[in-house]
């Protein structure tokens, strides 16, 4: 029984390939002065398994819950690790693969990181992804 669940929870598996454009803001918290503002743009690689409703991505490595309906999958973090706060939301279209979306914010003393991004997505293959996901 266990070997004939397999493959279906295999292809409940969607990877993903996004060209994302970002902003990076950093702003010194105390005097709401912006210290450095970019335009970044990245290739960025998806994995969402819409069994257990999470995602995960080349940035992180390890999974996020997420809300899965509709073909898009939704997420909000609020993280705190080595003294940095993250909150954020993201947003990708997975069915048909379309729109991306993530903001957040990184805190740390008296230094806030402000992230936008937007981009589209499309389908792309396990061996891929998990390249990407590895650079």
């Amino acid at each position: 029984m266990l070997l004939s669940a397999s493959p279906a929870i295999a292809e409940d598996l969607i990877y993903l390939e996004c060209d994302v454009k970002a902003t990076e803001t950093t702003i010194q918290s105390s005097t709401n002065e912006i210290l450095e503002k970019r335009d970044l743009a990245t290739v960025g690689f998806y994995k969402i398994d819409t069994i257990n409703s999470r995602l995960t991505s080349d940035n992180s490595g390890d999974w996020e819950d997420a809300t899965i309906a509709n073909g898009i999958a939704t997420g909000q973090f609020n993280e705190v690790e080595n003294g940095v706060t993250v909150v954020g939301k993201a947003l990708i279209e997975f069915s048909p693969p379309g729109v991306f979306n993530m903001q957040y914010t990184a805190s740390q003393d008296d230094i806030l990181l402000k992230m936008v991004m937007t981009g589209t997505c499309q389908d792309t293959d396990r061996e891929t992804a998990e390249k990407g996901m590895n650079q």
